[in-house]
């Protein structure tokens, strides 16, 4: 069985605490989770994140912008953490004109049970439909190129009554990767209970489990959590 969960973290630099850092952690550790993806990591929770799960678990993913220390409020990361051995890590730049904010998304290759997995983690624009049409586009490209079964979660920003996001559904089914459905609000603001974090797994895995958690008051955003089984 593999635990993964994607969780939009906030980012409250002007105000961080190690505590934030000590409860991410608490929740990986006490939900048994394989592979975590966050969103909205800035250099301080990264930096005590590093501290404190090495050498247990590995962080892998860069940052949005090459000039970090010029940018430190708004330069993110979205990284992918696993308890498992990464063969292989890569973090590619999405288009993102005209919104002057870049995006990125991380990917890492994993082996469980002699079968390589691949793991992206992505962070869409937040304003312009256009820009995350452009993104899902770039997305499916380098997709569409693994061979390994595959994993892609995030925050999408994108509600599932969304056309570019069903559209991209259909899509993904073209290359047998199904949507895990959760009914619920993953943006606590929101009116409207549907998910703006999403998790797609290839067909080839069985959704066990799947489950928004809703204690962990560090983000406004909830993680999901789902188990699958490799079939």
């Amino acid at each position: 069985m593999l635990t993964i969960s994607t969780f939009n973290v906030q980012n409250d630099i002007k105000k961080y605490s190690k505590t934030k850092t000590e409860l991410i952690i608490e929740y990986l550790k006490m939900r048994k989770i394989d592979i975590l993806s966050l969103q909205e990591v800035y250099s301080k929770l990264d930096r005590d994140l590093k501290k404190k799960l090495y050498p247990s678990f590995s962080l892998s993913g860069k940052y949005r912008f090459f000039f970090k220390r010029l940018l430190v409020s708004i330069n993110e990361k979205t990284p992918i953490i696993t308890n498992h051995k990464v063969i292989y890590s890569k973090t590619y730049h999405l288009p993102f004109l005209p919104s002057l904010l870049k995006r990125v998304m991380t990917k890492i290759v994993i082996e469980k049970n002699g079968q390589l997995i691949s793991i992206y983690n992505t962070h869409l624009d937040v304003k312009y439909e256009s820009v995350k049409e452009k993104q899902l586009k770039k997305i499916l490209s380098i997709l569409k190129k693994d061979q390994n079964p595959m994993i892609l979660m995030g925050d999408f920003n994108l509600k599932t009554n969304k056309k570019i996001f069903l559209d991209f559904i259909e899509e993904l089914k073209k290359i047998e990767m199904k949507h895990v459905d959760i009914h619920e609000k993953t943006f606590k603001a929101s009116q409207y209970h549907r998910a703006i974090d999403h998790i797609f797994v290839s067909k080839k895995f069985k959704v066990i489990h799947k489950e928004l958690i809703t204690n962990i008051p560090i983000s406004d955003h909830y993680p999901v959590l789902v188990q699958l089984e490799y079939k």
